[in-house]
């Protein structure tokens, strides 16, 4: 039958498992929703007035060993699971696996470019639409070569992380250099704005001239502006994509594949899930450990700490997620209904859920809101992302409760299945 899982046949603990991975995505994007691109990816200065304290150290450190990549890659675990199970529905029905996921991966690629270009530029569905098609394909393979393609693909992650591990450690002092000092003020001259920002920052987003315009663009407007920047940082994720963790949440995907076919989700599955769980967080700990330490023992200016957070992060990212999943599919729906329930609904409505986290932090930080662009330490806008997602977690119970699926979802499942 061409038709979506009815609610009351969900899977409780992917749901969960989802609705936490909601929770460690905006922990990460928040740095990218209240502050310029290129203070993350280009260690350039921080707006003028803000600073890191200890405990903003501390936030980020804990942030980047426990959730970077980690809960995207959940994400991306499920989106292949998922995938993975409607084809399976379309094969026991005999139909093709091609249609609906052509529908379902048109439709995220549009989101995506809207949530994109219109509202925030660190979009991931974007890049999910596109994977969404290699897996589809993968899908048909057997057993024998889904592992082929897999292990090939994290062939290609650990070559890229050696490779960036090595640039890093050999050209720490030159990437350092290439910061540009902060330029003296000309009292005669306003500031630099918008597109010629970018030209005077020769379109180095850690430039102090880029950093100073995208604050002010994004904090005071006006809307072009902020249109131009959210551009650009929508184009540099697109590009960065096949040279980073692109590879990552295809690898993902593809495990995600394998869940589904293995039952590894399943209901009689809980000791298998209990001992991978077990198994993979207490090999990846060690290497989250490692994505941190270094930058406390040797220096945030060391190319050696750089070279070895990198590498902590990258095996960090491999391991823990899938043990996150199946430590959250067991034992999430054994949790308390108070904490369960939010949880859960906002899985349940997880695109609805994804583009509200980008809706909320946008409004908070953008000048159409509060304008707390640039204003604010790890510290507070951490707190801050965590209010955001607890808060949709309780809309999104009483949503589920009162109304059913999510906008996003009813328009997503329309697409797929038709009017019925």
């Amino acid at each position: 039958m061409n038709a979506p899982v009815p609610r009351l046949e969900r899977n409780a603990g992917i749901d969960f498992a989802r609705g936490m991975a909601l929770l460690g995505i905006i922990l990460v994007n928040a740095r990218f929703f209240f502050l310029p691109i290129g203070c993350e990816v280009g260690q350039g200065p921080l707006p003028e007035g803000l600073g890191r304290s200890t405990l903003d150290w501390a936030v980020y450190d804990a942030v980047d060993a426990l959730a970077t990549f980690k809960f995207i890659s959940i994400f991306s675990l499920l989106f292949g699971f998922g995938l993975a199970q409607q084809a399976a529905r379309a094969a026991a029905s005999g139909r093709s696996r091609w249609p609906n996921a052509l529908r379902r991966l048109a439709l995220m690629l549009a989101v995506g470019a809207v949530h994109g270009l219109v509202i925030w530029y660190g979009d991931i569905l974007t890049l999910y639409a596109l994977l969404g098609l290699l897996v589809v394909a993968c899908i048909g393979l057997d057993d024998r070569w889904l592992r082929r393609v897999t292990i090939g693909v994290l062939a290609v992650i650990l070559l890229i992380t050696l490779a960036g591990m090595a640039l890093q450690w050999a050209f720490a002092d030159a990437v350092a250099a290439a910061v540009p000092a902060e330029p003296a003020a000309d009292p005669a001259a306003g500031p630099v704005r918008g597109f010629d920002a970018m030209l005077a920052a020769e379109f180095n987003p850690a430039s102090p001239e880029w950093i100073e315009a995208e604050t002010s663009a994004f904090r005071t407007g006006p809307w072009h502006e902020a249109l131009l920047f959210r551009a650009a940082g929508y184009l540099f994720g697109t590009l960065a994509a096949p040279f980073s963790y692109g590879w990552q949440s295809f690898m993902m995907m593809l495990l995600g594949v394998w869940a589904q076919r293995s039952g590894l989700f399943a209901a009689d599955a809980s000791g298998r899930r209990r001992r991978l769980a077990t198994r993979l967080i207490l090999a990846g700990l060690p290497f989250a450990a490692l994505a941190v330490l270094p930058w406390w023992l040797l220096g945030r200016e060391s190319g050696a700490a750089m070279a070895l957070t990198g590498l902590g992060l990258s095996l960090s990212a491999i391991l823990l997620p899938v043990g996150y999943a199946c430590l959250a599919v067991e034992f999430g729906p054994r949790l308390p209904a108070i904490l369960r329930a939010p949880v859960q609904a906002a899985g349940s409505i997880g695109l609805t859920v994804y583009l509200g986290e980008s809706i909320v932090c946008t409004m908070i930080a953008s000048w159409w809101g509060l304008a707390m662009f640039g204003t604010m330490g790890d510290a507070r806008f951490t707190t801050v992302a965590v209010g955001v997602w607890a808060a949709l977690a309780v809309a999104a119970l009483a949503w589920t409760r009162f109304v059913g699926d999510g906008p996003m979802e009813r328009l997503w499942r329309w697409v797929t299945y038709g009017p019925r």
